[in-house]
């Protein structure tokens, strides 16, 4: 769905990402070396971390925040347009995972920061977010250093910030 935006004359375009499943918004996707981005400030967080040679993965892994379960009590939902209940005697619930966009993990394997380019987020994950951080502090006796940029003037920041 687009619709222009009368003040600045740009369109408010909400996407799919086939790779995720999840809505992205004003995203312009762009292949850098061989890597296809889901922003452009993802593809300039890359360029900068490489300039830097900083290090960082690009998504390199998904992290499982609520594993899947199956709910075996007796569950009243609507399904549908109809406006019945549905009764279900189970229920199989998905795993809710986060993939991050930067990761750069020391010698011993273990996390030393996480960057989340996060131009504008969709309805899902400021709690997607809240849950990894607590999962981080549940997993790791220091936790990671956690940042996230919403502009290129936040990039540069955090790129001397990582830098010293």
């Amino acid at each position: 769905m687009a619709k222009g935006n009368p003040k600045y004359g740009r369109k408010t375009v909400r996407k799919t990402s086939p790779k995720r499943g999840v809505k992205k918004i004003n995203a312009i996707k762009k292949t850098v070396d061989g890597i296809e981005f889901d922003s452009m400030l993802e593809v300039f967080t890359y360029k900068k971390l490489k300039e830097h040679n900083l290090g960082g993965m690009y998504e390199p892994k998904s992290f499982t925040i609520l594993p899947g379960f199956t709910y075996d009590g007796e569950t009243h939902e609507n399904r549908g347009k109809a406006d019945d209940l549905v009764v279900k005697d189970s229920s199989t619930i998905r795993p809710i995972t986060y993939t991050p966009d930067f990761v750069k993990y020391n010698e011993n394997g273990d996390i030393e920061w996480i960057i989340e380019c996060k131009g504008f987020a969709n309805e899902r994950f400021p709690n997607v977010w809240k849950m990894f951080k607590f999962m981080l502090m549940q997993t790791h006796d220091v936790p990671p250093m956690l940042f996230m940029p919403r502009n290129q003037k936040q990039v540069l920041s955090i790129i001397e910030r990582l830098k010293s």
